[in-house]
Protein backbone atom coordinates (compact mmCIF):
# COMPACT_ATOMS: atom_id res chain seq x y z
CA UNK A 1 0.00 0.00 0.00
CA UNK A 2 2.89 2.30 1.34
CA UNK A 3 4.05 1.59 -2.47
CA UNK A 4 1.49 2.23 -4.34
CA UNK A 5 0.78 5.67 -2.44
CA UNK A 6 4.54 6.60 -2.91
CA UNK A 7 4.04 5.78 -6.81
CA UNK A 8 1.51 7.62 -7.74
CA UNK A 9 2.31 10.86 -9.79
CA UNK A 10 0.26 13.10 -8.44
CA UNK A 11 0.56 12.73 -4.76
CA UNK A 12 4.59 13.00 -5.24
CA UNK A 13 4.00 16.19 -7.19
CA UNK A 14 1.65 16.95 -4.30
CA UNK A 15 4.53 16.17 -1.58
CA UNK A 16 7.46 18.26 -3.20
CA UNK A 17 5.15 21.18 -3.81
CA UNK A 18 4.30 21.34 -0.14
CA UNK A 19 7.62 21.28 0.52
CA UNK A 20 8.59 24.01 -1.18
CA UNK A 21 5.99 26.13 -0.28
CA UNK A 22 7.10 24.99 3.40
CA UNK A 23 10.24 26.30 2.04
CA UNK A 24 9.57 29.58 1.11
CA UNK A 25 7.17 29.94 4.02
CA UNK A 26 9.66 29.43 6.48
CA UNK A 27 12.16 31.16 4.67
CA UNK A 28 9.91 34.52 4.83
CA UNK A 29 9.48 33.30 8.63
CA UNK A 30 13.16 33.63 9.37
CA UNK A 31 13.96 36.92 8.11
CA UNK A 32 10.77 38.18 9.72
CA UNK A 33 11.79 36.85 13.42
CA UNK A 34 15.72 38.23 12.81
CA UNK A 35 14.04 41.58 11.74
CA UNK A 36 11.37 41.75 14.60
CA UNK A 37 12.96 40.20 17.69
CA UNK A 38 14.68 42.17 20.49
CA UNK A 39 18.04 42.84 19.53
CA UNK A 40 20.77 44.00 22.76
CA UNK A 41 22.90 47.16 21.41
CA UNK A 42 25.63 48.85 23.63
CA UNK A 43 27.09 52.23 22.22
CA UNK A 44 25.58 51.25 19.01
CA UNK A 45 27.35 47.98 18.15
CA UNK A 46 25.05 44.61 18.47
CA UNK A 47 26.06 42.84 21.71
CA UNK A 48 26.92 38.81 20.39
CA UNK A 49 28.69 36.13 23.06
CA UNK A 50 32.56 36.42 23.47
CA UNK A 51 34.94 33.72 24.15
CA UNK A 52 35.64 34.10 27.88
CA UNK A 53 32.84 36.73 28.59
CA UNK A 54 29.45 35.00 30.32
CA UNK A 55 25.98 36.96 31.04
CA UNK A 56 24.76 35.82 34.12
CA UNK A 57 22.36 38.48 34.41
CA UNK A 58 19.79 40.29 32.59
CA UNK A 59 17.80 42.86 34.91
CA UNK A 60 17.07 40.55 38.19
CA UNK A 61 16.85 37.39 35.82
CA UNK A 62 19.90 34.56 36.68
CA UNK A 63 21.25 33.50 33.69
CA UNK A 64 23.33 30.19 33.45
CA UNK A 65 25.48 29.21 30.58
CA UNK A 66 23.31 26.38 28.77
CA UNK A 67 20.40 29.37 28.96
CA UNK A 68 22.67 30.97 26.34
CA UNK A 69 23.37 28.22 23.85
CA UNK A 70 21.81 28.20 20.23
CA UNK A 71 19.62 25.03 20.27
CA UNK A 72 18.64 22.93 23.37
CA UNK A 73 20.63 20.05 22.79
CA UNK A 74 19.95 18.30 25.91
CA UNK A 75 19.41 14.46 26.37
CA UNK A 76 16.61 14.64 29.06
CA UNK A 77 13.18 16.30 28.28
CA UNK A 78 12.94 17.69 31.45
CA UNK A 79 16.27 20.09 30.62
CA UNK A 80 15.04 20.91 27.14
CA UNK A 81 11.81 22.11 29.03
CA UNK A 82 13.93 24.31 31.45
CA UNK A 83 15.61 25.75 28.49
CA UNK A 84 12.48 26.88 27.35
CA UNK A 85 11.31 28.07 30.22
CA UNK A 86 14.48 30.19 30.52
CA UNK A 87 14.15 31.57 26.85
CA UNK A 88 10.07 32.49 27.64
CA UNK A 89 11.03 34.43 30.58
CA UNK A 90 14.13 36.68 28.89
CA UNK A 91 11.74 37.38 25.92
CA UNK A 92 9.28 38.24 28.47
CA UNK A 93 11.97 40.77 30.12
CA UNK A 94 12.89 42.23 26.45
CA UNK A 95 9.38 42.71 25.09
CA UNK A 96 7.93 44.82 28.21
CA UNK A 97 11.93 47.04 27.74
CA UNK A 98 13.51 49.21 26.05
CA UNK A 99 16.81 49.46 28.29
CA UNK A 100 17.97 46.60 30.13
CA UNK A 101 20.90 46.34 32.89
CA UNK A 102 23.28 43.14 31.73
CA UNK A 103 26.03 41.64 33.82
CA UNK A 104 28.95 40.07 32.33
CA UNK A 105 31.72 38.27 34.03
CA UNK A 106 35.14 37.00 32.78
CA UNK A 107 37.09 33.80 33.22
CA UNK A 108 38.69 35.77 36.21
CA UNK A 109 35.12 36.27 37.88
CA UNK A 110 35.05 39.83 37.51
CA UNK A 111 31.92 41.54 36.58
CA UNK A 112 30.42 44.27 35.79
CA UNK A 113 27.16 45.91 34.20
CA UNK A 114 25.94 47.66 31.20
CA UNK A 115 22.75 49.30 30.26
CA UNK A 116 21.73 47.44 26.87
CA UNK A 117 19.53 49.56 24.46
CA UNK A 118 16.82 46.99 22.79
CA UNK A 119 16.56 47.50 19.06
CA UNK A 120 16.11 45.54 15.80
CA UNK A 121 18.68 43.77 13.12
CA UNK A 122 18.79 46.09 10.06
CA UNK A 123 18.28 44.72 6.60
CA UNK A 124 21.68 44.99 5.68
CA UNK A 125 22.86 42.75 9.33
CA UNK A 126 20.40 40.18 8.07
CA UNK A 127 21.92 39.80 4.67
CA UNK A 128 25.17 39.77 6.25
CA UNK A 129 24.17 37.10 8.60
CA UNK A 130 22.24 35.11 6.43
CA UNK A 131 22.77 35.57 2.81
CA UNK A 132 25.52 32.54 2.07
CA UNK A 133 23.40 29.73 3.77
CA UNK A 134 19.64 31.34 2.01
CA UNK A 135 22.42 31.36 -1.52
CA UNK A 136 22.82 27.58 -0.64
CA UNK A 137 19.06 27.30 0.38
CA UNK A 138 18.02 28.28 -3.49
CA UNK A 139 20.46 26.17 -5.04
CA UNK A 140 19.14 23.29 -2.85
CA UNK A 141 15.24 24.19 -4.44
CA UNK A 142 16.35 24.64 -7.82
CA UNK A 143 18.69 21.29 -7.60
CA UNK A 144 15.01 19.77 -6.21
CA UNK A 145 12.76 20.70 -8.78
CA UNK A 146 15.11 19.93 -11.70
CA UNK A 147 16.27 16.32 -10.44
CA UNK A 148 12.16 15.21 -10.67
CA UNK A 149 11.40 17.18 -13.57
CA UNK A 150 14.27 15.36 -15.24
CA UNK A 151 13.46 12.13 -13.98
CA UNK A 152 10.11 11.84 -12.47
CA UNK A 153 10.88 7.88 -11.20
CA UNK A 154 10.93 6.96 -7.74
CA UNK A 155 14.96 7.27 -7.43
CA UNK A 156 14.08 10.99 -9.03
CA UNK A 157 11.11 11.56 -6.50
CA UNK A 158 13.13 10.66 -3.52
CA UNK A 159 16.17 12.62 -4.21
CA UNK A 160 13.84 15.70 -4.28
CA UNK A 161 12.39 15.02 -0.77
CA UNK A 162 15.38 14.40 0.20
CA UNK A 163 16.81 17.72 -1.17
CA UNK A 164 14.22 20.24 -0.59
CA UNK A 165 13.89 18.52 3.19
CA UNK A 166 17.47 18.86 3.56
CA UNK A 167 16.58 23.07 2.33
CA UNK A 168 14.04 23.26 4.69
CA UNK A 169 16.52 22.02 7.65
CA UNK A 170 19.03 24.55 7.05
CA UNK A 171 16.47 27.41 6.47
CA UNK A 172 14.96 27.02 9.70
CA UNK A 173 17.99 26.58 11.32
CA UNK A 174 19.65 29.27 10.14
CA UNK A 175 17.72 32.29 11.94
CA UNK A 176 18.13 30.27 15.11
CA UNK A 177 22.01 29.68 14.48
CA UNK A 178 22.34 33.53 13.27
CA UNK A 179 20.57 35.53 16.06
CA UNK A 180 22.78 37.71 17.74
CA UNK A 181 21.89 36.03 21.55
CA UNK A 182 17.79 36.09 21.68
CA UNK A 183 14.92 35.09 19.31
CA UNK A 184 11.17 35.96 19.65
CA UNK A 185 10.05 32.82 21.87
CA UNK A 186 7.40 32.44 19.72
CA UNK A 187 9.54 32.09 16.41
CA UNK A 188 12.22 30.26 18.09
CA UNK A 189 10.15 27.77 18.99
CA UNK A 190 8.58 26.99 15.73
CA UNK A 191 11.85 27.15 13.84
CA UNK A 192 13.16 24.49 16.05
CA UNK A 193 10.49 22.36 16.19
CA UNK A 194 10.34 22.37 12.24
CA UNK A 195 13.91 22.11 11.82
CA UNK A 196 13.57 19.00 13.96
CA UNK A 197 10.71 17.35 11.61
CA UNK A 198 12.80 18.53 8.34
CA UNK A 199 15.71 16.81 9.81
CA UNK A 200 13.82 13.31 9.62
CA UNK A 201 13.03 13.85 6.38
CA UNK A 202 16.53 12.46 5.98
CA UNK A 203 15.80 9.00 5.98
CA UNK A 204 14.88 9.39 2.59
CA UNK A 205 18.62 8.87 1.59
CA UNK A 206 18.44 5.91 3.16
CA UNK A 207 15.62 4.70 0.52
CA UNK A 208 17.63 6.01 -1.83
CA UNK A 209 20.60 4.26 -0.95
CA UNK A 210 18.18 1.18 -1.28
CA UNK A 211 17.10 1.50 -4.37
CA UNK A 212 19.47 2.99 -6.34
CA UNK A 213 21.07 2.33 -8.80
CA UNK A 214 19.40 -0.97 -8.55
CA UNK A 215 16.15 -1.88 -6.14
CA UNK A 216 17.74 -4.11 -3.61
CA UNK A 217 16.32 -7.72 -3.04
CA UNK A 218 14.82 -6.78 0.00
CA UNK A 219 13.11 -4.18 -1.11
CA UNK A 220 11.48 -5.80 -3.74
CA UNK A 221 10.50 -8.87 -1.70
CA UNK A 222 9.52 -6.83 1.32
CA UNK A 223 8.37 -3.12 0.27
CA UNK A 224 6.68 -2.63 3.48
CA UNK A 225 9.91 -2.18 5.06
CA UNK A 226 9.92 1.69 3.38
CA UNK A 227 7.28 1.99 5.58
CA UNK A 228 9.80 1.72 8.72
CA UNK A 229 11.94 4.32 7.40
CA UNK A 230 9.19 6.75 7.06
CA UNK A 231 6.93 5.68 10.39
CA UNK A 232 10.02 6.13 12.22
CA UNK A 233 10.58 9.87 10.53
CA UNK A 234 7.02 10.71 11.78
CA UNK A 235 6.86 9.24 14.94
CA UNK A 236 10.46 10.46 16.32
CA UNK A 237 9.21 13.97 14.88
CA UNK A 238 5.33 13.36 17.31
CA UNK A 239 7.36 12.33 20.31
CA UNK A 240 9.20 15.30 20.12
CA UNK A 241 6.89 17.86 19.30
CA UNK A 242 4.54 16.69 21.89
CA UNK A 243 7.93 16.89 24.28
CA UNK A 244 8.21 13.06 25.20
CA UNK A 245 12.19 13.01 24.04
CA UNK A 246 14.44 15.79 23.76
CA UNK A 247 16.34 17.14 20.28
CA UNK A 248 19.53 15.62 21.46
CA UNK A 249 18.16 11.92 22.08
CA UNK A 250 17.30 10.77 18.34
CA UNK A 251 21.34 11.63 17.99
CA UNK A 252 22.57 7.79 18.19
CA UNK A 253 19.67 6.63 15.55
CA UNK A 254 20.62 9.10 13.50
CA UNK A 255 24.26 7.95 13.24
CA UNK A 256 22.81 4.28 12.58
CA UNK A 257 20.61 5.54 9.63
CA UNK A 258 23.93 7.23 8.27
CA UNK A 259 25.39 3.95 8.70
CA UNK A 260 22.68 2.06 7.06
CA UNK A 261 22.49 4.00 4.12
CA UNK A 262 26.73 4.38 3.48
CA UNK A 263 26.14 0.18 3.65
CA UNK A 264 23.56 0.33 0.76
CA UNK A 265 25.27 2.35 -1.38
CA UNK A 266 28.78 0.54 -0.57
CA UNK A 267 27.15 -2.89 -1.50
CA UNK A 268 26.09 -1.55 -4.64
CA UNK A 269 29.51 -0.06 -5.12
CA UNK A 270 30.88 -3.44 -4.80
CA UNK A 271 28.35 -5.99 -5.95
CA UNK A 272 26.83 -4.01 -8.73
CA UNK A 273 27.41 -6.85 -11.37
CA UNK A 274 27.79 -4.11 -14.13
CA UNK A 275 31.57 -2.29 -13.92
CA UNK A 276 29.81 0.90 -15.35
CA UNK A 277 27.39 1.15 -12.62
CA UNK A 278 30.19 0.08 -10.14
CA UNK A 279 32.02 3.66 -11.47
CA UNK A 280 28.95 5.44 -11.27
CA UNK A 281 28.14 4.13 -7.40
CA UNK A 282 32.41 5.22 -6.75
CA UNK A 283 31.08 9.22 -7.48
CA UNK A 284 27.87 9.15 -5.45
CA UNK A 285 29.42 6.73 -2.86
CA UNK A 286 32.08 9.41 -1.98
CA UNK A 287 30.40 12.43 -2.08
CA UNK A 288 27.36 11.44 -0.05
CA UNK A 289 29.99 9.81 2.40
CA UNK A 290 32.13 12.66 2.75
CA UNK A 291 28.90 15.19 3.07
CA UNK A 292 27.80 12.54 5.82
CA UNK A 293 30.38 12.73 7.79
CA UNK A 294 30.75 16.74 7.87
CA UNK A 295 26.95 16.09 8.77
CA UNK A 296 27.27 13.68 11.95
CA UNK A 297 30.29 15.19 13.20
CA UNK A 298 28.16 19.20 13.44
CA UNK A 299 25.22 17.09 14.92
CA UNK A 300 28.14 15.68 17.95
CA UNK A 301 28.85 19.47 18.50
CA UNK A 302 25.58 20.78 17.61
CA UNK A 303 26.04 22.84 21.05
CA UNK A 304 29.05 24.39 19.57
CA UNK A 305 27.28 25.44 15.92
CA UNK A 306 28.78 28.80 15.11
CA UNK A 307 27.28 31.04 12.45
CA UNK A 308 30.86 30.23 10.33
CA UNK A 309 30.04 26.63 10.52
CA UNK A 310 26.78 26.74 9.58
CA UNK A 311 27.67 28.32 6.66
CA UNK A 312 30.76 25.96 5.94
CA UNK A 313 27.99 22.93 6.32
CA UNK A 314 25.57 24.37 3.94
CA UNK A 315 28.34 25.28 1.27
CA UNK A 316 29.62 21.85 1.57
CA UNK A 317 26.73 20.06 1.25
CA UNK A 318 26.20 21.34 -2.00
CA UNK A 319 28.09 18.50 -3.33
CA UNK A 320 25.02 16.43 -2.70
CA UNK A 321 22.35 18.13 -5.19
CA UNK A 322 25.31 18.37 -7.80
CA UNK A 323 25.99 14.55 -7.36
CA UNK A 324 22.64 13.35 -7.07
CA UNK A 325 21.64 14.54 -10.23
CA UNK A 326 24.76 13.80 -12.15
CA UNK A 327 24.13 10.18 -10.93
CA UNK A 328 21.31 9.97 -12.15
CA UNK A 329 21.98 11.56 -15.94
CA UNK A 330 24.65 9.42 -15.94
CA UNK A 331 22.28 6.53 -14.78
CA UNK A 332 19.91 7.17 -17.96
CA UNK A 333 21.99 8.15 -20.57
CA UNK A 334 23.29 4.18 -19.71
CA UNK A 335 20.19 3.13 -20.03
CA UNK A 336 19.02 4.73 -22.88
CA UNK A 337 22.20 3.42 -24.70
CA UNK A 338 21.39 0.03 -23.62
CA UNK A 339 18.05 0.47 -24.87
CA UNK A 340 18.84 1.89 -28.22
CA UNK A 341 21.41 -1.49 -28.50
CA UNK A 342 18.33 -3.34 -27.68
CA UNK A 343 16.32 -1.74 -30.10
CA UNK A 344 18.76 -2.00 -32.63
CA UNK A 345 18.81 -5.75 -32.28
CA UNK A 346 15.10 -6.13 -32.39
CA UNK A 347 15.37 -3.65 -35.36
CA UNK A 348 18.01 -6.62 -37.07
CA UNK A 349 16.14 -9.03 -36.33
CA UNK A 350 12.61 -7.76 -37.57
CA UNK A 351 14.10 -7.18 -41.23
CA UNK A 352 16.11 -9.98 -41.26
CA UNK A 353 12.67 -11.66 -40.52
CA UNK A 354 10.82 -9.39 -43.17
CA UNK A 355 13.42 -10.33 -45.73
CA UNK A 356 13.33 -14.13 -44.99
CA UNK A 357 9.15 -13.99 -45.50
CA UNK A 358 9.30 -11.73 -48.06
CA UNK A 359 11.95 -10.99 -50.79
CA UNK A 360 13.40 -14.58 -50.45
CA UNK A 361 10.24 -16.10 -50.57
CA UNK A 362 9.67 -14.21 -53.67
CA UNK A 363 13.19 -15.40 -54.99
CA UNK A 364 12.38 -18.84 -54.11
CA UNK A 365 9.12 -18.59 -56.12
CA UNK A 366 11.08 -16.85 -59.14
CA UNK A 367 13.14 -20.11 -59.44
CA UNK A 368 10.48 -21.96 -58.98
CA UNK A 369 8.46 -20.48 -61.82
CA UNK A 370 11.74 -20.23 -63.93
CA UNK A 371 12.32 -23.96 -64.06
CA UNK A 372 9.01 -24.51 -65.14
CA UNK A 373 9.02 -21.79 -67.76
CA UNK A 374 12.62 -23.70 -68.98
CA UNK A 375 10.54 -26.77 -69.05
CA UNK A 376 7.27 -26.05 -71.15
CA UNK A 377 9.98 -23.71 -73.00
CA UNK A 378 9.50 -25.35 -76.63
CA UNK A 379 6.33 -27.22 -75.52
CA UNK A 380 3.78 -24.14 -74.48
CA UNK A 381 4.79 -21.09 -74.94
CA UNK A 382 1.08 -19.06 -73.78
CA UNK A 383 2.68 -21.47 -70.24
CA UNK A 384 5.75 -20.03 -70.67
CA UNK A 385 4.54 -16.46 -70.98
CA UNK A 386 2.07 -16.11 -67.83
CA UNK A 387 5.74 -18.18 -66.41
CA UNK A 388 7.46 -14.92 -67.54
CA UNK A 389 4.31 -12.58 -66.31
CA UNK A 390 5.03 -14.05 -62.90
CA UNK A 391 8.21 -13.86 -63.05
CA UNK A 392 7.91 -9.92 -63.63
CA UNK A 393 5.32 -9.68 -60.80
CA UNK A 394 7.63 -11.31 -58.39
CA UNK A 395 10.60 -9.72 -59.42
CA UNK A 396 8.46 -5.77 -59.01
CA UNK A 397 7.25 -7.11 -55.54
CA UNK A 398 11.08 -7.96 -54.30
CA UNK A 399 12.12 -4.62 -55.59
CA UNK A 400 9.19 -3.10 -53.44
CA UNK A 401 10.15 -4.62 -50.68
CA UNK A 402 14.27 -3.95 -51.22
CA UNK A 403 13.34 -0.03 -51.42
CA UNK A 404 11.14 -0.08 -48.67
CA UNK A 405 14.08 -2.08 -46.23
CA UNK A 406 16.80 0.43 -47.55
CA UNK A 407 14.31 3.22 -46.90
CA UNK A 408 13.84 2.15 -43.42
CA UNK A 409 17.23 2.15 -42.46
CA UNK A 410 18.52 5.39 -44.47
CA UNK A 411 19.88 7.87 -42.12
CA UNK A 412 19.31 10.54 -44.94
CA UNK A 413 16.07 9.80 -45.11
CA UNK A 414 14.78 10.26 -41.24
CA UNK A 415 12.25 12.87 -41.45
CA UNK A 416 8.45 12.71 -40.64
CA UNK A 417 8.21 15.13 -44.43
CA UNK A 418 10.10 12.26 -45.91
CA UNK A 419 7.67 9.57 -44.03
CA UNK A 420 4.93 11.48 -46.08
CA UNK A 421 6.48 11.95 -49.40
CA UNK A 422 7.14 7.65 -49.28
CA UNK A 423 3.42 7.28 -48.67
CA UNK A 424 2.12 9.79 -50.78
CA UNK A 425 4.47 8.19 -53.74
CA UNK A 426 3.13 4.76 -52.82
CA UNK A 427 -0.52 6.05 -52.78
CA UNK A 428 -0.28 7.61 -56.36
CA UNK A 429 1.65 4.34 -57.17
CA UNK A 430 -1.12 1.80 -56.13
CA UNK A 431 -4.54 3.63 -56.77
CA UNK A 432 -3.88 6.21 -59.71
CA UNK A 433 -3.77 3.40 -62.40
CA UNK A 434 -7.28 2.02 -61.75
CA UNK A 435 -8.72 5.97 -61.44
CA UNK A 436 -9.04 6.67 -58.07
CA UNK A 437 -8.35 9.68 -56.49
CA UNK A 438 -6.19 10.01 -53.46
CA UNK A 439 -4.94 13.02 -51.59
CA UNK A 440 -2.95 12.93 -48.01
CA UNK A 441 -3.66 16.48 -45.20
CA UNK A 442 -1.43 16.91 -42.71
CA UNK A 443 -2.35 18.37 -39.13
CA UNK A 444 1.05 19.56 -36.98
CA UNK A 445 0.03 22.80 -34.95
CA UNK A 446 3.32 23.58 -34.98
CA UNK A 447 4.72 21.43 -32.08
CA UNK A 448 7.74 19.92 -32.08
CA UNK A 449 7.72 15.91 -32.82
CA UNK A 450 10.40 13.41 -31.83
CA UNK A 451 12.01 12.36 -35.16
CA UNK A 452 10.49 9.14 -36.58
CA UNK A 453 11.87 5.67 -35.69
CA UNK A 454 13.57 3.00 -38.25
CA UNK A 455 10.31 0.82 -36.96
CA UNK A 456 7.99 3.31 -36.38
CA UNK A 457 8.60 4.12 -40.55
CA UNK A 458 8.95 0.51 -41.27
CA UNK A 459 5.53 -0.25 -39.34
CA UNK A 460 3.57 3.06 -41.27
CA UNK A 461 4.52 1.79 -44.39
CA UNK A 462 3.49 -1.39 -44.11
CA UNK A 463 0.00 -0.65 -42.47
CA UNK A 464 -0.41 2.03 -45.38
CA UNK A 465 0.51 -0.31 -48.16
CA UNK A 466 -1.84 -2.84 -46.94
CA UNK A 467 -4.82 -0.78 -45.89
CA UNK A 468 -4.28 0.68 -49.71
CA UNK A 469 -4.38 -2.61 -51.30
CA UNK A 470 -8.10 -3.38 -49.74
CA UNK A 471 -8.95 -0.39 -50.95
CA UNK A 472 -7.55 -1.43 -54.56
CA UNK A 473 -8.94 -5.05 -54.37
CA UNK A 474 -12.49 -5.02 -52.51
CA UNK A 475 -13.59 -1.49 -51.54
CA UNK A 476 -14.52 -0.31 -55.46
CA UNK A 477 -13.53 3.28 -54.15
CA UNK A 478 -13.28 6.20 -56.40
CA UNK A 479 -11.84 8.16 -53.58
CA UNK A 480 -9.21 8.10 -50.68
CA UNK A 481 -8.30 10.51 -48.19
CA UNK A 482 -5.42 10.12 -45.29
CA UNK A 483 -4.88 12.34 -42.81
CA UNK A 484 -1.83 12.48 -40.25
CA UNK A 485 -2.45 13.98 -37.39
CA UNK A 486 1.24 14.99 -35.15
CA UNK A 487 0.64 15.33 -30.84
CA UNK A 488 3.31 15.92 -29.21
CA UNK A 489 4.03 12.50 -28.56
CA UNK A 490 1.64 10.73 -30.64
CA UNK A 491 1.38 10.30 -34.46
CA UNK A 492 -2.48 9.44 -35.82
CA UNK A 493 -3.27 8.51 -39.06
CA UNK A 494 -6.77 7.90 -40.33
CA UNK A 495 -7.44 6.42 -43.78
CA UNK A 496 -10.52 6.95 -45.39
CA UNK A 497 -12.59 5.60 -48.47
CA UNK A 498 -15.90 6.11 -49.80
CA UNK A 499 -16.31 2.37 -51.12
CA UNK A 500 -19.16 -0.10 -50.44
CA UNK A 501 -18.16 -0.74 -47.07
CA UNK A 502 -18.31 -3.82 -44.98
CA UNK A 503 -19.54 -5.32 -41.83
CA UNK A 504 -16.45 -4.59 -39.26
CA UNK A 505 -17.70 -7.56 -36.94
CA UNK A 506 -17.99 -10.56 -40.20
CA UNK A 507 -14.32 -9.50 -41.61
CA UNK A 508 -12.38 -8.27 -39.15
CA UNK A 509 -10.53 -11.29 -38.13
CA UNK A 510 -10.81 -13.18 -41.40
CA UNK A 511 -9.22 -10.70 -43.56
CA UNK A 512 -5.61 -10.97 -44.02
CA UNK A 513 -4.58 -7.80 -44.81
CA UNK A 514 -6.90 -6.41 -41.83
CA UNK A 515 -4.71 -9.11 -39.87
CA UNK A 516 -1.15 -8.06 -40.66
CA UNK A 517 -2.63 -4.23 -39.87
CA UNK A 518 -3.41 -5.47 -36.87
CA UNK A 519 0.03 -7.11 -35.74
CA UNK A 520 1.89 -4.20 -36.73
CA UNK A 521 0.11 -2.13 -34.81
CA UNK A 522 0.31 -4.05 -31.99
CA UNK A 523 4.16 -4.43 -32.29
CA UNK A 524 4.60 -0.96 -31.92
CA UNK A 525 2.65 -0.16 -29.14
CA UNK A 526 0.19 1.39 -31.15
CA UNK A 527 -3.80 1.16 -31.28
CA UNK A 528 -5.96 -0.10 -34.19
CA UNK A 529 -10.12 1.13 -35.02
CA UNK A 530 -11.88 -0.01 -37.98
CA UNK A 531 -15.24 1.90 -38.69
CA UNK A 532 -17.23 0.60 -41.84
CA UNK A 533 -20.75 -0.34 -42.27
CA UNK A 534 -22.41 -1.44 -45.68
CA UNK A 535 -22.53 1.13 -48.35
CA UNK A 536 -20.72 4.21 -45.97
CA UNK A 537 -17.16 3.16 -47.08
CA UNK A 538 -14.59 2.17 -44.54
CA UNK A 539 -12.18 4.34 -41.91
CA UNK A 540 -8.44 2.94 -40.52
CA UNK A 541 -7.75 5.15 -37.61
CA UNK A 542 -4.13 3.97 -36.41
CA UNK A 543 -2.25 5.66 -33.15
CA UNK A 544 1.52 4.87 -33.04
CA UNK A 545 3.37 6.48 -29.53
CA UNK A 546 6.34 8.68 -30.80
CA UNK A 547 9.30 8.35 -28.18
Amino acid sequence: MFTAILGNTRIRWAVIVLLLASNIIMAFAGVYALKTSPTLFFDSEIITLREGIAITQIENQEIDETALWKLPVFFTPSKERAWWDTQKTIDKILKEKKQVIITFKDKSDVSWQVIANIGHLTTGDIIERVGLVYLAWIIYLISALTVYKRHPTTPGFVSAFFLSGLALYLITLTPVVHRPIFLDYFWLSMLVKIFFVASTSQISMVHFALIFPKRKKIIARHGWILSIFYGYSIAISLLYLLGFISLKTTLPLLIFWVVVMLTGLAHSMLKDPDAFMRKQMRMTFFAILLVSAYFVISMLFLLHIEENMLVNIALFSLLLPFSLILSLDNQQIYQDRIMVEINSRKEKERIHRELHDTVLNDLASISIVTEGALRFLNQDPKLVNNRLHQIKEYTADSSRQLRNFLWVIDDRQSTWDDVVDSLRRLGYDLLNYQDINFEIEINDDDIRIPLPSPSIKHAIYQVFREALINVSKHAKANNVLTTITFGKNIVIIVISDNGTGFEVSRIKDTSYGLLNIKNRVAENNGELVVKSSPGKGCQIIVQFPLK
